[in-house]
C-alpha cells in the first residue's frame, strides 16, 4: 500500500518527454491503483487491487470533465441520486483516457447532499454509453464520451465507502499528474529546438545566433525550471503527508500557462517546419493545450 508521489513524478514526466497522450494513456490504469490505494475501504482494495496484479491486468479510466463552458471539477453537472441502497447517475463525461477499453471508471458525480463522490461504475452498466471522441490533441490516449443515463450503481460502488474520499485532494493529485506531463513534454520541446537552432542556417549563420531566437529558447528554459520546481515542490509536501493544495493551484497555474506558451514557441523557432507533421513539435503543442482543461486520467 505504499507509493512515492515524487517518484511517480519523475516517471510521468520521463514518459511525457516522448509522447504525452502516450504517456496519460500508459499512466491511465496506473492512477486509478494510485486513488484505490489512498482512498478505498479495506473491502474495496481487497476486491480491487487483485485485478490489477493479474497478468493481463484490468483497464481503468478516471471521468471527472464534462464537456460544458468554463468547467469547473467543483462543479458538476453529472448527478447521483440516491434511492434506497443505490444511486442512480445521470450526465455526460468527455476526455475520458481509453474509453472504450476500460472496463471500468471511476466516476466523479454531485450527490444529493451537495458532496461530490466518486462512483466505481462497470462498462457494462445498463444506461451507460460509450463513444469515441475527436479532440485537437492526446490522440494515442484514445479520448471518449461517457452518457449517463439513469446508470444505477450499489452505494458499495463509493470510492472509500459511505463516507466517501476527500474530493478536493482528489483534485490536487490530478493537478500534480498533469504538471508532471506537462514538464516532460516541455522538455522535449527545448531539447528539440536547441539543436534545430543551431543547426538552421538563414543569411549564412545559424539562426540561434539571433537575439530573437536565442532570447525565446532562453525564455522555455527558465519558464521550464520554475514548472519543474513548483512541481517537485508540491509533490514532495504530498508525499510527506503535508497540505499541498497552495502548491498544486500553483504548480497547475504556471504549468497550465507557460505550457502552453513553450508549445507555442516551439512551433515558432521552427518556422513552416513546425507546422507540418513531419516534425513533432505541432503535436507537443496540441497536446499541451490539455494541461489547463483536463482533469481526468492522471492521479499521482
Amino acid at each position: 500500500k505504499e507509493k512515492s508521489t515524487v517518484t511517480q513524478m519523475m516517471m510521468v514526466e520521463t514518459l511525457a518527454y516522448g509522447d504525452l497522450g502516450q504517456a496519460l494513456a500508459f499512466f491511465t490504469r496506473h492512477s486509478v491503483l494510485n486513488a484505490i490505494v489512498n482512498w478505498a475501504t479495506e473491502s474495496q482494495q481487497q476486491t480491487l487491487i487483485p485485478e490489477f496484479l493479474q497478468e493481463i491486468p484490468v483497464l481503468a479510466s478516471i471521468a471527472i470533465n464534462e464537456p460544458t463552458p468554463l468547467f469547473s471539477p467543483f462543479k458538476l453537472n453529472t448527478t447521483a441520486v440516491k434511492k434506497g441502497t443505490e444511486y442512480i447517475i445521470n450526465g455526460k463525461k468527455n476526455m475520458v483516457p481509453l474509453a472504450e477499453k476500460a472496463d471500468y471508471f471511476l466516476v466523479a458525480a454531485q450527490t444529493d447532499n451537495q458532496q461530490i463522490q466518486i462512483f466505481m461504475v462497470n462498462k457494462d452498466s445498463d444506461g451507460l454509453t460509450i463513444t469515441a471522441e475527436r479532440s485537437m490533441g492526446l490522440n494515442a490516449a484514445q479520448l471518449g464520451v461517457l452518457s449517463f443515463d439513469n446508470v444505477c450503481v450499489d452505494e458499495s460502488a463509493i470510492l472509500g465507502g459511505k463516507d466517501g474520499i476527500q474530493y478536493n485532494k482528489f483534485i490536487n493529485y490530478a493537478k500534480l499528474g498533469w504538471c508532471s506531463l506537462a514538464v516532460g513534454c516541455c522538455q522535449a520541446i527545448l531539447d528539440y529546438v536547441i539543436p534545430y537552432a543551431n543547426d538552421r542556417y538563414a543569411f549564412g549563420e545559424p539562426i540561434s545566433h539571433r537575439q530573437a531566437v536565442a532570447f525565446m529558447i532562453a525564455d522555455i528554459k527558465i519558464e521550464l525550471e520554475s514548472m519543474r520546481i513548483l512541481t517537485q515542490r508540491a509533490a514532495a509536501k504530498a508525499e510527506q503527508g503535508l497540505d499541498f493544495e497552495k502548491e498544486a493551484y500553483l504548480a497547475h497555474i504556471m504549468c497550465s500557462d507557460k505550457g502552453m506558451q513553450i508549445g507555442s514557441n516551439g512551433v515558432q523557432l521552427l518556422g513552416g517546419h513546425g507546422f507540418v507533421r513531419d516534425f513533432p513539435v505541432e503535436r507537443w503543442y496540441r497536446d499541451l493545450r490539455a494541461v489547463s482543461i483536463a482533469a481526468n486520467g492522471m492521479h499521482l
